[in-house]
């Protein structure tokens, strides 16, 4: 199996505080429109590109099929897009505070997110951690997470430092680390059509960039949790 391998660095010139901009932000611009307009819009746009690419729209299967698409766009593998879908963090008290010597919280979670250059699905694992400073998150909001920086056009190596960096500002804590596995349709479907490459990218703060023995913890905890 090919593995590409990249790895994100912490950039320290934006001064983005906001867990779910974070100091990676995606290209978004503010929209102008409303939901159910943008719903509107897009269901007439791809209507005109099925009737280019050649589609018989009053087909019974096809007819329906510009606003399915318009509807799971905005609604469902888009919603990433609207900054307000951000999920509510709970958070309980670390009970070892400042200890060297606590816990890691290591996270396997799935997420299917969308190439920003070809918008064709890439999906895989994102394997995530970080050494409990102040406070530890509800687990299931690391998931949340995961997905709504996930559900939006994008590429691997920023949704990896996306993920980590919310994380750190959430958790107030330098010690993070997010390496993501994934399958890329863009290279599976079109292209060099290979079926059997993964993409790799890794994001390292704290002490799982400077210490070599969390950091390889780290590592073989991905590799014990990977099949």
């Amino acid at each position: 199996m090919q593995a590409d391998k990249l790895t994100f660095s912490l950039e320290d010139s934006s001064s983005l505080t906001n867990p779910s901009v974070t100091r990676f932000p995606s290209p978004i611009a503010d929209s102008k429109y409303t939901e159910e307009e943008k719903i509107a819009l897009i269901t007439e746009h791809f209507a005109h590109i099925l009737e280019i690419l050649g589609m018989d729209l009053e087909d019974e299967s096809i007819k329906k099929t510009p606003l399915r698409i318009a509807k799971m766009y905005v609604q469902e593998v888009f919603s990433g897009l609207n900054k307000n879908n951000f999920p509510a963090s709970s958070f309980i008290p670390d009970q070892d505070i400042g200890s060297r010597n606590s816990n890691t919280v290591f996270m396997k979670v799935s997420f299917t997110s969308f190439c920003e250059h070809h918008f064709v699905p890439f999906h895989g694992k994102a394997y995530i951690a970080y050494l409990p400073n102040k406070k530890l998150i509800g687990l299931s909001k690391i998931p949340r997470i995961v997905r709504f920086f996930a559900k939006r056009p994008q590429v691997q190596e920023r949704l990896t430092a996306q993920i980590a960096d919310s994380l750190s500002l959430l958790l107030e804590t330098e010690n993070v680390a997010v390496s993501i596995i994934a399958e890329h349709f863009c290279v599976i479907a079109r292209g060099i059509e290979d079926a059997h490459s993964d993409t790799i990218t890794n994001h390292l703060r704290g002490v799982f960039e400077t210490d070599q023995e969390i950091r390889r913890e780290f590592f073989e905890g991905i590799n014990r949790t990977r099949h």
